[in-house]
C-alpha cells in the first residue's frame, strides 16, 4: 500500500509543480480580475460536481467491489449527464433572480456547462479505478490531464497570442476531454457483462452512501471556496484572484495528504478487518501531521520577494493569505485521513457533521472578519473552521476506537508498520500480518 502512497505523492508532485506553471502564466499573461474569473468559473463547476457525485462520487468505490463496474458505469454516465445539466441551470437562474447568489460568471454559462459535463465523466471514470484499486492508473489520468493542459495553455499563449479567460478554458476543456477518453478505454478490459438485476436497490445504495459523502464534500467545498464570493462581493474580482493563488498554493502541501488518503480509502473500502483499518489510519494520521506542517513551514520560510518575483507585484499578498491559512491547512491534513476511515467503514455521516459544523464557523466568523480584514480575515475564518472540524472527527474516531490521547503520540509500533509495509514494495516482499 505504501509504494501506491509514494506513487501517489510523486505523482501529486509533478502535478503541482505543473500546475504552479499554469498559475505563473496566469499571473504573468492575465490580469487578477481575469484569474478571479477564471476561480469562479472552476468554483461553479465544482459545485455542479458536488450533486453528480451523489452517484459517480466516493459511493462508487466502495459499491466496486461489492458490485463490479459494469452495473455501475450506465447509471454514472448517464444520471451525472442529467444531474449536470439541471444544476449548471440551476445555477444560472439562481444568479439571474438573485445576482448576491450568482456565482457562474457573466457570460460563461456555456463553457461551464460544456466543462462541467466533460468532468463529471473524468470524475466518474476515476472512482470506478479506484473502487478497482487502479491507483496508478488513477495516477496517470491525473498526471495527464495537467500535463496537457499546461502544453495547451502554452500554445494559447504563444501560439495563438490568445491572452484571455478563453485561453484557460480551453486548456482545461481539452485536456478533460482527453482523460475522460483514456479512461473510458482503460475501464474496458474490467467489463465483464452481468445481468443488469436488481438495479433499483443498486441506486437506492449508492443514493444512500452517497448521500452522506456528498452533502459532507458539499459542506467542506463551501468551507474551501466561500470565501471567494465573500471577497468577491466585498473587494471587488482583483481580490479573489489574489486569494485564489493564495489559497492554491497553501493547500499545494496537501498534495501529501490527499494522496495519503486517496490509497487508504481505495485499500480500506476492500478491508474488512477493523482493527487493522485503526491501527492503519492512526499511523497514517500521525505521519500526515508531521509530514504535512514540515512541507507548511517551508513554504512560509519562502520570503515575499520570492512570490513577487514569480507572479508579479500583483500578487505580492499570496504569502500574507498563506501565513492566515497554515495552521489550518496542517490540522485538516489529519481531517482527511479520519474522513477516508469513517467512510471506508460505512459511517460517513460522521464527515457530515464535521463538514456542516466546518460550514457553521466559515459563514460566521467570514461575514465578521473578511469585511474587516480582507483576505486575511478568510485565511483566519478557514483556520478556525477547519481545526474545529477535525475535532470533532478526532473525538469521534477516539470514542470509537476506545483510543486515548497517548496513542495519537508516534511510537516505535507505527515505525514498524510502516517499515513492514515499505518491505512489501520490495522484489519477494510478503504481505504483513494483520494484528
Amino acid at each position: 500500500m505504501f509504494k501506491k502512497i509514494i506513487g501517489t505523492i510523486g505523482t501529486r508532485l509533478i502535478t503541482a509543480l505543473l500546475g504552479v506553471s499554469i498559475w505563473v502564466l496566469n499571473a504573468h499573461y492575465l490580469d487578477p480580475e481575469k484569474v478571479g474569473t477564471i476561480s469562479l468559473m472552476i468554483f461553479s463547476v465544482a459545485i455542479v460536481q458536488l450533486f453528480t457525485n451523489f452517484i459517480s462520487g466516493a459511493a462508487i468505490i466502495y459499491m466496486t467491489p461489492r458490485t463490479g463496474i459494469y452495473k455501475l458505469f450506465i447509471p454514472s454516465y448517464v444520471l451525472s449527464f442529467f444531474i449536470t445539466v439541471l444544476s449548471v441551470f440551476a445555477l444560472e437562474m439562481a444568479g439571474a433572480l438573485f445576482p448576491i447568489l450568482e456565482i457562474i460568471p457573466a457570460g460563461y454559462f456555456t463553457q461551464v456547462l460544456s466543462l462541467a459535463i466533460v468532468m463529471s465523466f473524468a470524475s466518474a471514470n476515476d472512482m470506478l479505478l479506484l473502487g478497482l484499486e487502479r491507483v496508478k492508473s488513477y495516477n496517470f489520468l491525473s498526471l495527464l490531464q495537467v500535463a496537457a493542459m499546461f502544453m495547451i495553455l502554452l500554445f494559447m499563449l504563444f501560439g495563438v497570442q490568445l491572452r484571455e479567460v478563453m485561453a484557460y478554458f480551453w486548456a482545461i476543456f481539452i485536456s478533460y476531454s482527453i482523460v475522460m477518453m483514456v479512461g473510458f478505454v482503460m475501464l474496458l478490459p474490467s467489463f465483464k457483462r452481468v445481468p443488469l438485476t436488481n438495479m433499483k436497490e443498486l441506486l437506492k445504495d449508492i443514493l444512500r452512501f452517497g448521500t452522506y459523502v456528498q452533502f459532507a464534500n458539499i459542506f467542506q467545498k463551501m468551507n474551501y471556496r466561500l470565501s471567494l464570493k465573500f471577497v468577491d462581493v466585498y473587494f471587488g474580482r482583483g481580490a479573489v484572484g489574489v486569494l485564489s493563488l493564495g489559497m492554491q498554493l497553501a493547500e499545494g502541501v496537501w498534495l501529501i495528504s490527499r494522496s495519503i488518503a486517496t490509497v487508504q480509502y481505495s485499500r480500506l473500502s476492500n478491508e474488512m478487518n477493523f482493527d487493522y483499518s485503526v491501527r492503519l489510519t492512526l499511523t497514517l494520521a500521525k505521519i500526515t501531521w508531521i509530514v504535512t506542517g514540515i512541507a507548511m513551514l517551508l513554504l512560509l520560510a519562502i520570503p515575499k520577494i520570492v512570490f513577487v518575483t514569480i507572479f508579479t507585484a500583483r500578487f505580492g499578498d499570496v504569502r500574507m493569505v498563506i501565513a492566515s491559512l497554515s495552521l489550518g491547512i496542517v490540522t485538516l491534513s489529519v481531517s482527511m485521513i479520519f474522513s477516508g476511515f469513517f467512510s471506508s467503514i460505512n459511517k460517513p455521516y460522521h464527515n457530515t457533521i464535521s463538514s456542516a459544523i466546518g460550514l457553521v464557523f466559515t459563514i460566521v466568523l467570514g461575514l465578521l472578519l473578511i469585511p474587516k480584514y480582507g483576505m486575511v480575515g478568510a485565511g483566519i475564518s478557514a483556520t478556525i473552521s477547519y481545526s474545529i472540524l477535525t475535532l470533532y472527527q478526532f473525538v469521534v474516531f477516539s470514542r470509537m476506537t476506545h483510543l486515548r490521547l497517548k496513542d495519537f503520540m508516534l511510537t516505535r509500533s507505527d515505525i514498524n508498520l510502516l517499515i513492514s509495509e515499505l518491505k512489501m514494495m520490495s522484489p519477494g516482499g510478503q504481505k504483513p500480518e494483520r494484528k
